[in-house]
Parts: structure tokens; C-alpha cells; sequence
């Protein structure tokens, strides 16, 4: 029931609230949507918000299942209704009009609270609608304008489905388009987070392979202070593999069979695993290899 959705005041009894409904005199909860269109003619443009608001928090509190969009439906069907009664009955006299113009501007107000477009008249939902077939043609590149509107303006089964699917996707377009969107935005902060830290050019290995160079960074890995005879650098086997793999390839010169100028982040890492290292450190290998010697330097 209606007496449900508007909060009224108490017969003979001072106004709790200047937006509660009713007489002084007679309350009837079966009028109550016929003094709430009332009392929007009392009111000024900055009240309508606040009456609304009133009489939404006033229905939400005393209907457990109730929503605003319910509740929204509710206020645009009673004003619409008014508005249609006066403007068949008594369209013609001064305070009709005044009184259609007052409810018009207070569903305009509406707007502002409307997510559903509940508001919205007939005429709007026309301009809207030739607005999503004009931007689907566009999207489309489809020409044909006059057979698309005679179909969508006669055929309301068809009009109706036609809306109701091509809103939808153009609601998914324009939403993988902010992702897009997004996504490139991230790609872009990425690329120059990268570009702060990789080199435009890598260190060319122009004579031999890779493992002496690798057996210079393990040796690197293991080096002691010498004023403290503790390890001087800590790093795990992936950092160790990153920085020879970003920083280092084959001179266009010296390829390899495979043509291949990268080094392989997999096969190095296993070095530094001691999978492969172990054998590369033996201290039989020295003469194979580059030697770092431990200096007696002090270092100021």
C-alpha cells in the first residue's frame, strides 16, 4: 500500500517534520501518494532533493525488502499519473498548468538520484534510442539508415529485442575499451620502468663463449673483504643469472650455430645452483679460465 512508501504526519497534532503528509485536521493512508504529489506545490526547487530523501529513508526503514529503485518507480508513477489527470481534465486553466510545470521540474530533479533511467520520458527514451542506432551504424559502418529506422520505429518486437542486445554490447565495447584503455596505460608505465633500468645496447662477448664469463661472476659471487675475511656479496641464483642474460650477449661476429646473440637465463641459473658451478670453480680449472686474485689493497 501506498501509506507504506510516505511518511504522514498525526491528525490534530503539530508537524514532527515540515515534509510529513497530511491534514491538521483528516489523515487517510489510501490519499497518502495524492498529499505527497500535493505537497511538492508547496515546496521550493532546493527542497525537492530533501523531500525525497526524507521519504526514501523513511520506506527503506519500515519496508525490510524495499530498494530505491522500488521506491523511485513508486514517486515517477504518481507524478506521471497526476501530471496525465490534469492535463486531460483541466489542461486549460492557469493553476493546471502551474501545477504540471511544478511536478515537471521536481521529476527533473530526479535525475540527479536516477541510475536506472526510471526518469526518462518517452520522448528521451525516442532521442536515446536513435542515438544507439546512429552510434551502432557508425560502429558497423552500416549506410542503410531508412530501413534501419523503419524496422526499429514499426516493429516493436523488433525494436525492443534490437535495443535491448545492441545496448548490451555496446555497454561491453565501451567497457573493453576502458580496459583497454587501463591496460595500455599499464604497458606504458611498465615499458618505462624498463627503460630506466635495461640498456639500449649489452656487453658483446666477441671471443669464445659464455662460460669464462660466468666463471668470473661466480668467483665475483664468492669474493671475501679482504679487511674483514667475510663474504663481500650476497645474491640469489636467479639475480646473478638475470644480470648476466639482461646485460650480456654474443657479438653478431661470434654467433654460435643456432644464430642465437641471447644468452639463456635456464642454463646459466643452473651455475649458480651449484648444479653446473661446482665443476667450474675446481681449482683445477684456473689455467682454463680467468683467475680474480685477492689484493692486500685497502680501499679508502
Amino acid at each position: 500500500m501506498n501509506n507504506n512508501y510516505f511518511k504522514l504526519r498525526k491528525a490534530w497534532r503539530p508537524l514532527n517534520n515540515k515534509f510529513d503528509l497530511g491534514g491538521f485536521l483528516k489523515i487517510n493512508p489510501v490519499h497518502a501518494s495524492g498529499y505527497f504529489v500535493m505537497r511538492i506545490f508547496s515546496l521550493k526547487e532546493k527542497q525537492y532533493l530533501p523531500f525525497y530523501d526524507y521519504h526514501l529513508k523513511y520506506y527503506l526503514e519500515n519496508n525490510a525488502t524495499g530498494n530505491e529503485q522500488t521506491f523511485l518507480a513508486r514517486v515517477i508513477e504518481y507524478i506521471d499519473k497526476d501530471i496525465r489527470s490534469r492535463e486531460i481534465l483541466h489542461y486549460y486553466k492557469t493553476i493546471t498548468k502551474t501545477r504540471i510545470y511544478k511536478l515537471s521540474k521536481f521529476r527533473e530533479a530526479l535525475k540527479q538520484v536516477d541510475k536506472w533511467e526510471i526518469t526518462l520520458t518517452n520522448e528521451e527514451r525516442m532521442k536515446k534510442s536513435i542515438s544507439y542506432v546512429q552510434e551502432i551504424m557508425d560502429w558497423q559502418n552500416v549506410n542503410d539508415t531508412r530501413k534501419v529506422l523503419s524496422k526499429l520505429l514499426f516493429d516493436e518486437v523488433g525494436s525492443d529485442k534490437f535495443f535491448i542486445e545492441y545496448k548490451n554490447i555496446i555497454e561491453e565495447r565501451d567497457k573493453l575499451k576502458s580496459e583497454l584503455e587501463n591496460k595500455t596505460k599499464e604497458f606504458n608505465d611498465l615499458q618505462k620502468s624498463f627503460k630506466a633500468i635495461a640498456p639500449n645496447t649489452k656487453i658483446q662477448i666477441i671471443n669464445g663463449n659464455h662460460i669464462p664469463l660466468i666463471d668470473l661472476f661466480l668467483q665475483i659471487k664468492d669474493l671475501e673483504n679482504p679487511e674483514t675475511n667475510r663474504p663481500y656479496l650476497s645474491g640469489s641464483p636467479d639475480t646473478w643469472s638475470s644480470l648476466i642474460s639482461n646485460y650480456f650477449q654474443y657479438h653478431e661476429n661470434n654467433l654460435k650455430s643456432n644464430n642465437n646473440r641471447e644468452l639463456n637465463w635456464n642454463s646459466i641459473r643452473d651455475y649458480f645452483l651449484d648444479k653446473s658451478g661446482t665443476k667450474l670453480r675446481n681449482k683445477d680449472n684456473r689455467n682454463k679460465y680467468f683467475h680474480i686474485k685477492e689484493s692486500k689493497r685497502i680501499y679508502q
